[in-house]
This record gives C-alpha cells, sequence and structure tokens, in this order.
C-alpha cells in the first residue's frame, strides 16, 4: 500500500511540473519530470521485484 502512494505521489509531482512547463519551448525542460517519472517508475519495479524475491525466501524457509 505504501508503494502504491509513493508511485502515485511521485507520478503526481511529474504530471504537475509537465504541466507547469507545458508552455515553455525548452524541450529539455519538458524532459525532467518525464525523467523523474521514469526514474520513479524504475525504483518501483525493484522494490517489487526485492519483495518477491523475500516472499518466495519466506515461503520456502516456511515449508522446512
Amino acid at each position: 500500500m505504501k508503494k502504491t502512494l509513493k508511485l502515485v505521489s511521485l507520478s503526481a509531482a511529474a504530471l504537475i511540473g509537465v504541466a507547469l512547463i507545458g508552455g515553455c519551448a525548452d524541450q529539455t525542460a519538458r524532459d525532467v519530470p518525464k525523467q523523474a517519472l521514469d526514474a520513479a517508475k524504475a525504483a518501483q519495479s525493484c522494490c517489487d521485484a526485492n519483495t518477491e524475491r523475500l516472499g518466495r525466501m519466506y515461503q520456502k524457509i516456511m515449508r522446512k
């Protein structure tokens, strides 16, 4: 639940950033929120993978 909330918060921040600089002609300024969102998604994917791995390890230990 917390992970989803973090991702939603980061996504909202990225979207607000895009909205604020939407009128800006500088493409680099538009890329910054997209990069932040991409980084947040990558971090979330890593966290999800670690959670799954730990879950498998826990299940393996509990079977013994």
